[in-house]
């Protein structure tokens, strides 16, 4: 006589295939919020070194020396407005500051932008800088507030 075929799924198919989803719907879940994190500039405490509290001081010696040795740190420093260097509607505003902390001064490159779109930045303002510096060796403001 020949056997017949199982009628069904097993209880430990259903199981594993619970468990599977569930695996992915957290993993979803956590890589959603990681990235929107990431868009929208938060991190999980409270700020991570971009506001003024938790910045270290830009060493503006070292970062004229070699700006790309920095790249990736998180900096504060205060700075006068020099001149608005050039705008583009989907990068920003590249403007050129006169830094000055710690004891050393000097003109400093900054790229604002868009979502500092509504800070009115003028020739001749001082503004306290939160930036980070890129791959490249520019400065791009995390946060700018009127000092």
């Amino acid at each position: 006589m020949p056997r017949r075929a199982s009628s069904g799924i097993n209880i430990a198919q259903i199981l594993g295939i619970a468990a599977a989803l569930i695996g992915f719907l957290v993993a979803a879940v956590l890589l959603i919020k990681l990235v929107a994190n990431d868009f929208i500039g938060g991190s999980g405490d409270g700020g991570g070194g971009r506001s003024l509290a938790h910045a270290a001081s830009l060493p503006i010696g070292s970062y004229i020396e070699n700006s790309r040795s920095l790249g990736g740190n998180v900096y504060k420093f205060h700075g006068k407005v020099e001149e608005t260097l050039k705008w583009t509607p989907d990068r920003g505003r590249l403007i050129s500051v006169d830094a000055t902390e710690g004891g050393a001064a000097a003109l400093l490159p900054v790229l604002v932008p868009e979502t500092f779109s509504s800070i009115n930045i003028d020739r001749g303002a001082e503004f306290d800088f939160v930036v980070r510096v890129d791959r490249d060796g520019l400065l791009v403001a995390e946060d700018v507030s009127q000092g």
